[in-house]
C-alpha cells in the first residue's frame, strides 16, 4: 500500500519520504506506507513557558499525569530471573517491578503498609520484601508474609495488607506500569503501535548500551529537541549532506502516538543535486566498522542501493542475524516513535535508539534524560543487559560505551538545552511559537497533556 506524504502546504516543496521510498531496491515494510492523520495547527497561544518554569505546573504534572498514565519502567531482560526487580521512580511514584513467577511480571508500590517505609532502593533478586524499619515482610507476589510481635496487631487482615499493586503490560519486550486507579488497556492506550512493528519486532533484542544524564531543562523541553528535525540544519549542520531534514515526515496517530521519518543518503532539500554521490556514500559509512567500509566509491553511485547493501552485509555479520530481507528503510533511516508522555522507541538498525525522558526531583528546571542501544540477539549471543552509565552534567556522552560515534550529535542537542531553560526563565510572558508541520509532534504533545491535566 503507499500513500503520499501528510505534508501541509506550508511544508518544504523538496522530495517528500514517500518519494525516497518508491526508488528503493528493496521496498519498505507496510508500516513505513500508512498516512498519519491530519496535522491540525499547532495552537501555539495554548503553549506558555509557564509549564516549563513553574512548580505549580510540575506539581499539577505529579497529580495528573505521573500517577495516572502508562509510562515504561524496564526491559524483560532486567528481570529474566524469579525474584529480579527494579526500581521505577518518577515525581513522587516509586514502583517496584519484579518478575514473580518464570512468566509473571508485577508491579507494586515501594511502600510498607505499616508506616510507610520504602521497601527497596535500586534492584536486587529476592524471595521477600521486608521493611528495614520494623521487619514486616511481604512475597513477590504482594501477599503478605507476617510481622515481628503479630500478637499486638489484632485489627490486621492479611488480605488488607497486600502490598499495593500497579497495573503492567508488556510490549516488544518493553514492560510499561500505570499507577492509576483504571487505566485504559495498553494495547488500545498504544494503538497502532503493535500493528506497526508486528514486522519490525523489538523484543528479541537487548540493551546493549544505557547511557543516563541530568539536563539542566525542564523534562518536557529536553524531550521535545527530539520530536522534530527542524533544528538539524542549524544544531547538527554537518549531517545535511547526507541526512534529509526539512522533508522528513510528520504523523500523527490517535491520541498518544506519533512518528518522524527521515531519509538518509539524500541531501538537504537546498544541496540536492550538488553533493556528489560518492562523498554521501562514503560519510555515512562512518556508522559502519572501519573493515566494512568500502573506500573508493564512485560518483554514479545509487546511494540507498549502496548503503543498504553495506549495512545490510555489515550489521548480519556483526550480529549473527539474517538481515537479508529488511528494506534498505530499516537498515538506514531515522524511524522515531513517540509514545505519550516520555517513550521514544525507534524502528531501524542503524539506529536502535530507545528515549525515555523524566522530571529529575521537584526542580522543574532539571531533567532525566536516558538512551537505550537495543541490539539483536543472535545465537548464542547473551542477553545480559548493559548496566546504566551515569554521566556527569554536561560530561560528553562521546565518553558513554556505545556512544563514542552517536555521543557527538547528542551533545549538540544538550547544548541547546540549557539555554531553552535560561531564555524560558529571561521572558516568562513568552508563548511558543511553532511550525504547523515540522513541529506538530509538539503541538499534538502539549494538546494531549492539557486533557490529561484537565486544561483547556
Amino acid at each position: 500500500m503507499t500513500t503520499m506524504s501528510i505534508q501541509g502546504a506550508g511544508s518544504s516543496s523538496g522530495i517528500s519520504y514517500q518519494q525516497v521510498l518508491d526508488t528503493d531496491p528493496v521496498p519498505p515494510i507496510p508500516a513505513l506506507r500508512i498516512q498519519g492523520d491530519p496535522v491540525p495547527g499547532p495552537e501555539p497561544t495554548a503553549i506558555g513557558v509557564d509549564r516549563y518554569l513553574s512548580r505549580e505546573f510540575a506539581d499539577l504534572e505529579r497529580q495528573r499525569l505521573w500517577g495516572d498514565t502508562w509510562q515504561f519502567a524496564c526491559r524483560r531482560e532486567h528481570i529474566p530471573n524469579v525474584g529480579d526487580h527494579v526500581l521505577y521512580e518518577v515525581a513522587d511514584q516509586s514502583i517496584i517491578v519484579v518478575r514473580s513467577g518464570t512468566d509473571r511480571i508485577q508491579a507494586f508500590r515501594n511502600t510498607c503498609r505499616h508506616r510507610g517505609t520504602t521497601l527497596v532502593e535500586g534492584k536486587g533478586n529476592t524471595a521477600v520484601f521486608k521493611c528495614p524499619f520494623h521487619g514486616f515482610a511481604w512475597s513477590i507476589d504482594g501477599t503478605f508474609r507476617g510481622m515481628p510481635a503479630a500478637w499486638d496487631f489484632p485489627h490486621a487482615e492479611a488480605d488488607a495488607l497486600r502490598l499495593g499493586e500497579v497495573a503492567v503490560a508488556e510490549w516488544q519486550g518493553f514492560v510499561f506500569v500505570h499507577p492509576g486507579a483504571d487505566p485504559e488497556p495498553f494495547a488500545a492506550f498504544s494503538h497502532p503501535l503493535a500493528d506497526h512493528f508486528a514486522q519490525h519486532p523489538l523484543a528479541d533484542r537487548v540493551v546493549a548500551h544505557h547511557a543516563c544524564q541530568v539536563v539542566h531543562a525542564n523534562w518536557k523541553a529536553t524531550m521535545e529537541a527530539f520530536l522534530e528535525a527542524y533544528h538539524i540544519s542549524t544544531t547538527h549542520g554537518h549531517t545535511i549532506r547526507f541526512a534529509n531534514d526539512f522533508d522528513c515526515q510528520y504523523d500523527l496517530f490517535g491520541p498518544n502516538v506519533s512518528r518522524l521519518l527521515q531519509a538518509i543518503g539524500i541531501p538537504a532539500t537546498a544541496l540536492q543535486g550538488t553533493v556528489p554521490a560518492g562523498e554521501i556514500a562514503r560519510t555515512v559509512q562512518k556508522m559502519l566498522p572501519a573493515p566494512d567500509r568500502v573506500a573508493d566509491v564512485p560518483d554514479d553511485v545509487d546511494v540507498r542501493a549502496f548503503l543498504g547493501e553495506r549495512f545490510r552485509q555489515s550489521y548480519s555479520k556483526r550480529w549473527g542475524v539474517d538481515l537479508s530481507a529488511a528494506s534498505d528503510a530499516e537498515l538506514l533511516d531515522s524511524i522515531q516513535y513517540f509514545l505519550f508522555p516520555n517513550f521514544a522507541p525507534w524502528m531501524g538498525w542503524s539506529l536502535p535508539i530507545a528515549y525515555r525522558f523524566r522530571p529529575w526531583g521537584d526542580d522543574p528546571g532539571q531533567s532525566l534524560m536516558e538512551i537505550m542501544l537495543l541490539h539483536p540477539v543472535g545465537p548464542g549471543a547473551s542477553r545480559e543487559p548493559a548496566a546504566e552509565h551515569w554521566l556527569e552534567p554536561g560530561e560528553t556522552w562521546t565518553h558513554a560505551p556505545g556512544f563514542e560515534a552517536l555521543g557527538m550529535v547528542v551533545d549538540q542537542d544538550i547544548a541547546n538545552l540549557h539555554r531553552v531553560q535560561r531564555g524560558m526563565r529571561a521572558d516568562p510572558t513568552h508563548r511558543l511559537l511553532l511550525a504547523d508541520y515540522q513541529e506538530s509532534r509538539i503541538a499534538h504533545f502539549h494538546r494531549r497533556l492539557n486533557r490529561q491535566l484537565g486544561l483547556s
